[in-house]
């Protein structure tokens, strides 16, 4: 799935779950609750494509893979804390 589609795609499970407890006042809570995981899973890294982005700048660069895996590791994790 392309990044943009999945953007799309949580942005609509968002403004539906929004309707949702605009509709239905005693579903708001798990309503908002979805919303809010949906906003999550739009924000996730992709450690695949920050190391492949890792990879390209570093082609004159003597970093191993397993280095540049680690750093993308690090780049992963500093962006969801």
């Amino acid at each position: 799935m392309q990044q943009v589609n999945a953007t799309g795609i949580v942005e609509t499970i968002v403004r539906l779950a929004e309707e949702i407890g605009r509709a239905s006042p005693e579903s708001a809570a798990k309503a908002m609750q979805i919303a809010e995981l949906a906003r999550e899973l739009d924000a996730a890294p992709d450690q695949a494509t920050v190391q492949d982005a890792l990879d390209a700048q570093m082609l004159d660069n003597d970093l191993s893979d397993v280095n540049t895996q680690n750093a993308a590791s690090a780049v992963v994790k500093a962006l969801k804390e």
